[in-house]
């Protein structure tokens, strides 16, 4: 007699349609956690000198100055909280974005000091505090001082799909100070704009964009002769 098969048997082996459901159920609740729980809640970039198509004149040949650096002021509205920026995705998603590895006004002032290095200055290891004031500029500071204020750095991220739109502004005032008189012989402020249009979205694209803007905020204080012609004109007056 052949074994015929009972309705408990039947639902065992394969499943009733409201078990299937609930185990399908159940798995798309898990990964969609899986997938929450993966999402950062903010994003860490890197602030570095990634040198733009601006001309730097070069030193003068022997030129035996120091200049120091003055650690840079975050002049912005809410700076000390180190925000940077933001990331907004279709779905209404917010997502903060902080530098990684220095905090905004000594990633400035590195910046700032690639520069000058690289056109050929003597640039001090030293980083002091200065508050733009000329009263407050101490003699072993070197023969030229910098230091400045960031009045704005951010950077801005629609992460759509198909298209990720990267916008990033900078802006910066700088102050130069004879060190010997502590007299404050330049001043100029720069800004600088970076859009990008992109099919992928990482940190490390958040990071160029940010790093791009500021370091061509902190060329433009260097580029054309205006500056090296007061540098001059200062150390014929306090050789």
């Amino acid at each position: 007699m052949p074994h015929q098969n009972s309705p408990l048997r039947d639902r065992i082996r394969y499943g009733s349609p409201v078990h299937s459901a609930a185990i399908r159920l159940f798995a798309a609740v898990c990964l969609a956690s899986s997938l929450l729980a993966c999402t950062p809640s903010l994003y860490s970039v890197n602030l570095q000198y990634e040198p733009s198509a601006i001309l730097i004149p070069a030193a003068d040949k022997g030129q035996k100055m120091i200049i120091t650096v003055a650690l840079f002021n975050d002049a912005r509205p809410g700076g000390e909280d180190l925000q940077i920026g933001k990331v907004t995705t279709a779905a209404g998603g917010l997502y903060t974005v902080l530098p990684g590895n220095l905090k905004p006004g000594a990633a400035v002032s590195a910046i700032v000091k690639d520069i000058l290095v690289k056109s050929g200055y003597r640039v001090s290891v030293a980083v002091p505090a200065w508050n733009l004031k000329e009263d407050a500029v101490r003699k072993d500071w070197g023969r030229i001082l910098v230091g400045g204020n960031i009045e704005a750095l951010e950077i801005a991220c629609q992460s759509d799909v198909p298209i990720i739109s990267y916008r990033s502004h900078v802006k910066l005032n700088f102050a130069f100070a004879d060190v010997r008189t502590g007299r404050i012989f330049y001043r100029v402020t720069t800004e600088s704009h970076n859009t990008l249009e992109h099919v992928y979205f990482t940190e490390s694209l958040l990071g160029q964009q940010i790093s791009s803007a500021l370091s061509e905020a902190a060329e433009k204080a260097f580029e054309g002769d205006t500056l090296k012609e007061k540098i001059r004109e200062v150390m014929r007056e306090t050789p």
